[in-house]
């Protein structure tokens, strides 16, 4: 074993008053609504990524070339007016914000925004927000409970390469935890790695998607599959620690390993306000602290968006719009 490695999760990066202002104005050229017609806010907001001020484009664009931090933040970035905090997430509130237009554009820098039918009543752009009924569930609704370290739809061959969360509202003590593939590696022995890139875990299906009551041409229990993969100096991770079990004992014992890995090594970031979390979905797994909210409108109001790399791989599934059909899923 190697020891812990030293990885600044995440990297901040301030956005100075200059970039503020444009990233703002090309938001107001931004007039398309996401909701009316996602296929033309996509080509939109592509377009007007061209005029992103270069230094962010270099941040977002290397990032996405070579994540292995697993995080970027993109912080001191406009809000414009902030609505209260819904009680539920069917509201779609945050997809009207300054933030969320500008989130938009950044995305498309790294790739294509995607959606899935089975999350977030198929839209490209979620409020995440607590919910009393789902406080204690292993969904991103819940606050009650800590959410649990996971790949973003481990179950999913065509999960989301990238995913963002643009915090209108932030609470200091919900903290993103976030753990690296590299991180893994290097806390374990080289048996132990080489065991984790072999097919020895299944996965079901996560709970958010499970309540659409899709059926899935996969079956709702995905693998075995192996929870490393990818080059030695850059591994790939999927893992769920909620829905993911070992084949037998030894694959088990291996999987809570990760996890005890997981408790003694994750970074952390609290979200707040007029920031922009980029997680690379491939390299890093992340999870989120319990927290206390209100219910009063004041609470933490993020709103989460997907990116895929290539379009390409999942055609088959969108029927020419950008959102993935449920059984596909």
């Amino acid at each position: 074993m190697s020891g812990a490695i030293t990885v600044d999760v995440p990297a901040v990066l301030a956005v100075d008053e200059h970039e503020a202002r444009q990233l703002a104005e090309l938001a107001r050229r931004l007039r398309d609504r996401p909701r009316d017609d996602p296929p033309a806010f996509c080509a939109a907001a592509a377009a007007l990524a061209g005029n992103v001020p270069p230094r962010l484009v270099d941040a977002v664009r290397d990032f996405g070339r070579d994540g292995r931090s697993g995080a970027l933040v993109l912080a001191g970035l406009p809000t414009g007016p902030v609505p209260c905090t819904p009680d539920g997430h069917d509201r779609h509130v945050g997809e009207r914000c300054q933030l969320v237009r500008i989130q938009a554009i950044l995305a498309e820098l790294l790739g294509h925004l995607i959606a899935y039918e089975a999350e977030g009543e198929g839209a490209l752009f979620q409020d995440i927000v607590p919910s009393r009924p789902a406080a204690r569930t292993q969904t991103s609704l819940s606050s009650a409970v800590e959410l649990e370290l996971h790949t973003e739809q481990a179950f999913s061959a065509l999960r989301p390469d990238h995913l963002s969360m643009a915090c209108l509202r932030g609470d200091p003590d919900a903290r993103t935890y976030l753990l690296t593939a590299r991180q893994v590696t290097a806390a374990l022995r080289p048996d132990e790695v080489a065991e984790l890139r072999l097919p020895r875990w299944v996965t079901q299906v996560d709970e958010s998607f499970r309540a659409a009551s899709a059926r899935f041409l996969d079956g709702d229990v995905r693998g075995p599959m192996p929870i490393l993969s990818g080059p030695d100096d850059d591994p790939r991770i999927v893992l769920d620690q909620d829905l993911m079990r070992g084949v037998d004992p030894a694959a088990q014992r291996l999987l809570d390993r990760v996890i005890e890995i997981y408790l003694r090594d994750r970074r952390h970031h609290a979200l707040a306000a007029g920031e922009v979390l980029f997680l690379d979905n491939q390299r890093v797994v992340h999870g989120r602290s319990a927290f206390r909210p209100r219910f009063d409108g004041t609470d933490r109001l993020v709103v989460r968006c997907f990116v895929t790399r290539d379009l390409r791989q999942s055609q088959h599934a969108r029927d020419g719009s950008r959102t993935v059909a449920s059984r596909f899923s």
